[in-house]
């Protein structure tokens, strides 16, 4: 990997690429727990533990978009509705994305927009 003169050579310390793994483990660890909880309709639950994964990944749309579902639930229509939107504002796979839409969608509907 070379710096942006194409010719220095770009080097991660350690500690760096070691949090970046133990931030996305922590982030994996949370989403699991969250998707077991919004499984068993603990929807308080899962989106407390979708908040600590967003604080490892921010940037991570899936997250966003699971977040706003448990919001939906818990009739936050108004904070579900920020979170599918950051959701479309990032990159990622196209499923992410294309669920955020669809989600903003029915809560524009329903609410009469």
């Amino acid at each position: 990997m070379t710096g942006r003169d194409n010719t220095t050579p770009v080097t991660v310390p350690v500690e760096t690429c070691g949090d970046a793994m133990k931030m996305a483990l922590l982030a994996a660890h949370s989403v699991e727990v969250g998707d077991y909880y919004f499984r068993e309709k603990n929807y308080s639950g899962s989106s407390l533990r979708y908040y600590d994964a967003l604080e490892e990944k921010p940037d991570d749309p899936a997250i966003h978009v699971r977040l706003g579902r448990a919001l939906e639930k818990l009739n936050q229509t108004g904070q579900a509705t920020e979170q599918y939107k950051v959701a479309l504002k990032l990159s990622g796979p196209e499923k992410w994305s294309d669920e955020a839409k669809s989600a903003l969608q029915r809560l524009e509907h329903a609410s009469g927009r």
